[in-house]
C-alpha cells in the first residue's frame, strides 16, 4: 500500500512539473516572437530615416 502511494505521488509532482515547464516555455516562445518583431520594426525604421534623400529635406525653390 505504502509503495502504491509514493508512485502516484511521483506521478502527481512530475505531471505538475511537466505542466509548469510546458507554461514556461510557452511564455517564454511568445515573448521572443513579440522581441524579434519589435526589434524587426525598429530596424525597419531606422533603414527608412537612413534612405530619406537629402532633397525632401531641404525648403523647396522658388
Amino acid at each position: 500500500m505504502r509503495r502504491r502511494t509514493n508512485v502516484s505521488m511521483t506521478k502527481i509532482v512530475l505531471a505538475i512539473s511537466f505542466i509548469i515547464l510546458l507554461g514556461r516555455m510557452i511564455y517564454a516562445g511568445i515573448g521572443a516572437i513579440s522581441h524579434h518583431q519589435e526589434k524587426r520594426l525598429i530596424q525597419q525604421d531606422h533603414a527608412a530615416v537612413q534612405t530619406i534623400p537629402a532633397r525632401a529635406a531641404s525648403p523647396a525653390p522658388h
